[in-house]
């Protein structure tokens, strides 16, 4: 029976191990489909890699463009900032030449307050001393007014006395020639 059992432990044995080997080789072949699936994954992540470097190497050369703007950019601020000095100093002259004119307005202010004041003063003056003229203008007025009556009787009385001698000188005449005859 030991035989009987040896050989039936054979071929159960045998189908025990082609029964291993067949579950070894599915599963080899499961891990064989595994790894090519797992390749072909890897093939499309290295495929996605490649074109995220790609991708990245683009992003790269226009943070290098970007880089460059911004240098020039820079540039220009550092030379609009030195023209903002520029125009800073500028209006500082500009505000001091200012003060200087306030100051000369101030200057002018006061000075034409002075001849104001002394306009006014020289005005009262005026017109203190055109009231004296035009009273001595009213008295040389009456005077010539006085001197005009004067001329007029003194040339009346002047043909008046022109008349005494003509008549007078008449009269001489006549009484030297009576006296002659």
């Amino acid at each position: 029976m030991a035989k009987k059992k040896a050989a039936k432990k054979t071929p159960s044995a045998d189908r025990r191990l082609a029964n291993i080997e067949r579950l070894v080789r599915a599963g080899f072949q499961q891990v064989d489909r595994r790894f090519t699936q797992v390749d072909r994954r890897f093939a499309q992540v290295e495929r996605h890699l490649s074109q995220v470097d790609r991708r990245l190497d683009q992003v790269d050369h226009r943070f290098e463009q970007i880089d460059r703007h911004f240098e020039q950019i820079d540039k220009r601020l550092d030379q609009v900032d030195q023209r903002f000095d520029q125009i800073d100093r500028r209006f500082g002259q500009i505000d001091r030449r200012l003060d200087q004119v306030d100051q000369r307005f101030a200057q002018i202010d006061r000075r034409l307050d002075l001849l104001e004041l002394g306009q006014r003063d020289l005005r009262a003056e005026m017109n203190e001393k055109f009231a004296l003229i035009e009273e001595r203008i009213n008295v040389l007025a009456n005077h010539v007014d006085g001197f005009i009556k004067l001329h007029e009787t003194l040339d009346i009385e002047f043909k008046v006395i022109k008349e005494q001698m003509t008549r007078l000188e008449a009269r001489l005449d006549r009484l030297e020639a009576e006296r002659r005859s």
